[in-house]
């Protein structure tokens, strides 16, 4: 495989993504968003931050159940969109441009970096975030992220799970994304999409993104939590259930501020 470097992701980089993102991603986010709810009910969290918020799901999906919850991005195009969906339901919720790396928004009893959101980062930015998310939670305070697992990705060629071709209709507007992964020993993984967006029976509009993100194994996150100020007090899968090193693809973390 061709070496390839990693750099964190610019402000810019959901641009493409930002106009079509919900109506790809938003029926994904269910699940995860109802295991967070359930780890913030069990630690009785009243207050969340989401660091990497996008365009809302899970501040509006925990600010729709009672917790006070505020969301902070680094695109501004995925912000707007938040903020028109509060608009447009009536929601009082505050939505603000920031980088995890270095926002300073309170204090707050749990921060959420949410959908591999720390994979955009270089392992030294993860450290810099770590410590920012650390400045922003009370004593005790809880931060819960996620992201794939490296071994499991590793194993047997299993990356290709990642492969998806997913189709969307929206009245007559029909939108498809098509993407396929690499990685390798170091945990680079590099993401190649297509994007067709096409109404009615109009010559469909194509546009390409690439990505790269760094994952990590159980045993690696562990290290970086606690050597920044983290105890872990579970690493699990999205859906809560136990995880396992070599079957599950994505880890949730809930580590604890010390």
């Amino acid at each position: 495989m061709k070496n390839i470097t990693h750099h964190s992701a610019k402000p810019w980089h959901y641009n493409k993504e930002s106009g079509h993102y919900d109506q790809i991603n938003e029926k994904n986010s269910i699940q995860i968003n109802q295991t967070i709810e359930q780890i913030l009910k069990k630690y009785k969290i009243e207050t969340t931050l989401d660091l990497t918020c996008g365009t809302g799901s899970q501040v509006f999906w925990l600010a729709k159940r009672g917790f006070h919850a505020i969301g902070y991005d680094i695109n501004a195009k995925m912000l707007s969109i938040a903020k028109s969906k509060a608009k447009k339901e009536k929601l009082n919720i505050k939505f603000r441009k920031g980088d995890m790396r270095i926002t300073k928004a309170g204090h707050f009893d749990a921060v959420l970096t949410i959908f591999n959101a720390i994979g955009h980062l270089t392992k030294r930015d993860f450290e810099k975030a770590m410590r920012n998310i650390h400045a922003n939670l009370n004593p005790d305070g809880l931060y819960i992220f996620d992201i794939f697992n490296l071994n499991f990705l590793l194993k047997d060629d299993t990356i290709t799970k990642l492969t998806i071709d997913i189709q969307k209709r929206m009245g007559n507007k029909t939108i498809r994304e098509i993407q396929y992964s690499t990685i390798n020993k170091n945990g680079i993984l590099a993401s190649y999409d297509i994007y067709h967006k096409q109404i009615g029976d109009g010559k469909p509009k194509i546009d390409q993104a690439f990505q790269i993100l760094q994952v990590y194994n159980a045993k690696q996150l562990k290290e970086i939590l606690h050597r920044n100020g983290f105890k872990v007090l579970k690493q699990c899968n999205i859906d809560g259930s136990t995880f396992n090193d070599k079957k599950s693809e994505r880890i949730l973390v809930i580590a604890k501020k010390q």
